[in-house]
């Protein structure tokens, strides 16, 4: 389009030289006729017509009457107008178009034409070079299109091979880089990230089935044999009720265990968050105190609980949930810390938002268990012998995902420190909510 857009541009330009040209030819006549009247005229137009192609410009001068004066003949010289003509109209040999330029100077009436011939044909080269740089251009084009084109094709073809591959169960396959910067490149870049996200998912499922298997196998044994001894004790009503109370006890075990996974798998649809509102973290903290003080005594341990808000300590979110979550924290270091051990409960405001601590001088967690922790049925006592299931702190991840809060657990020197800052908010948005 740009590229004919040009051509118009060159060809009137061109045109507008000869009509120009003619132009000022003729005002040169009217100058002759001016300095030496209409014998000097005669002599500048018979001088000019005798000394031009006649196919490229024409000259006449006559009277008002058609009588040629000076100049070559033209056909109804009385009856041309100023403007383009073609060349049969005056007498021309050519098919060639003119330009007519007309002057009434005395007695006497000037046409001067000339032709478009050279323009034109400047005009033709440049449309033939056009076309040729058009027709090179489309080739090239071509060309590379073809190139490029099989090029992503090829790298389309080895991003849907590492799909196959990946659905035929290689969780390792990736899909080669070699341009990391360009459409493709991005993109595969994302079918990795994603397949890396994958594998990860697919692993960890595979590590659940595992820990299942492991954590509720024992259970689900005991169940079977307390049920099998239930039978050989028909006659004793007092081994009868025992085996019961046993059997119950292995069941709620087994059933507590589905409803953890159960409880994880909705918080972490988010399926609470449509119960938020505003909590104190502080509030929480005071019943967990009144309600695990005699657990940890009972334990030969100390619990206490600090608070150093400077001003509200609200938090957006289920209240419910929050106090699970501490609660698990604060079981857990009853279950682990030995007897003298000192669990304390802290809570605060800073720039920051709200957060809340619950640490101890335990035995701790090391550092290279302390991510691993936070998995389903992940225990550090790898023998499994003592009670858990070791979803407390998976659950205590997920709820603190769910509510948006950053979990950190630290070495307390001696012990372990297990932290959770939740983001500022506007008040406003409570009160809305």
């Amino acid at each position: 389009m740009a590229a004919w857009v040009a051509l118009g541009v060159i060809g009137s330009d061109l045109d507008s030289r000869v009509e120009q040209a003619a132009e000022l030819a003729a005002e040169r006549f009217e100058d002759a006729f001016e300095r030496g009247g209409e014998a000097e005229l005669v002599r500048a137009v018979e001088t000019r017509s005798a000394s031009a192609d006649p196919d490229d410009e024409v000259y006449w001068l006559g009277r008002r009457d058609g009588e040629l004066i000076a100049g070559r003949p033209v056909k109804a010289p009385l009856l041309l107008m100023p403007g383009n003509v073609g060349g049969s109209e005056i007498n021309a040999d050519t098919g060639d178009r003119y330009r007519l330029a007309t002057r009434d100077i005395g007695d006497t009436r000037l046409i001067v034409a000339f032709s478009f011939e050279e323009p034109d044909a400047i005009l033709h080269s440049v449309i033939g070079a056009f076309a040729l740089a058009s027709l090179a251009s489309f080739l090239i084009a071509g060309l590379v299109g073809t190139f490029v084109g099989h090029r992503a094709q090829a790298r389309l073809d080895r991003i849907a091979d590492t799909l196959r591959r990946v659905a035929l169960g290689d969780m390792k396959a990736r899909v080669p880089l070699r341009n990391a910067h360009d459409d493709l490149g991005r993109l595969s870049l994302a079918v990795n990230d994603g397949l890396s996200q994958l594998e990860n998912t697919v692993d960890g499922i595979r590590q659940v089935s595992t820990d299942i298997a492991h954590d509720l196998r024992t259970p689900i044994n005991r169940l079977e044999i307390t049920l099998e001894r239930m039978r050989d004790v028909t006659h004793d009503a007092a081994a009868l009720n025992g085996l019961a109370d046993d059997a119950n006890a292995q069941a709620k075990q087994i059933a507590t265990t589905f409803d953890a996974l159960l409880r994880i798998a909705q918080i972490e649809a988010g399926a609470r968050k449509s119960r938020f509102q505003a909590v104190s973290l502080a509030e929480i903290a005071e019943r967990l105190h009144e309600a695990y003080t005699p657990v940890a005594e009972e334990a030969g341990q100390a619990f206490e609980i600090v608070h150093r808000s400077q001003a509200g300590d609200l938090v957006l979110g289920d209240s419910d949930l929050l106090t699970q979550l501490f609660a698990n924290l604060v079981e857990n270091a009853i279950r682990h810390c030995p007897a003298h051990a000192t669990i304390q409960i802290e809570t605060g405001t800073g720039l920051n938002g709200v957060w809340i601590n619950v640490r101890d001088n335990g035995p701790g967690i090391p550092q290279g268990e302390r991510d691993r922790v936070l998995r389903r049925f992940y225990r550090v006592e790898k023998s499994r012998t003592t009670p858990g299931s070791g979803l407390g702190l998976a659950l205590v991840k997920a709820i603190s995902d769910l509510h948006g809060a950053r979990l950190s657990l630290d070495d307390n020197k001696p012990g372990l420190s297990v932290r959770l800052d939740f983001a500022p908010f506007d008040r406003a948005l409570i009160h809305a909510s």
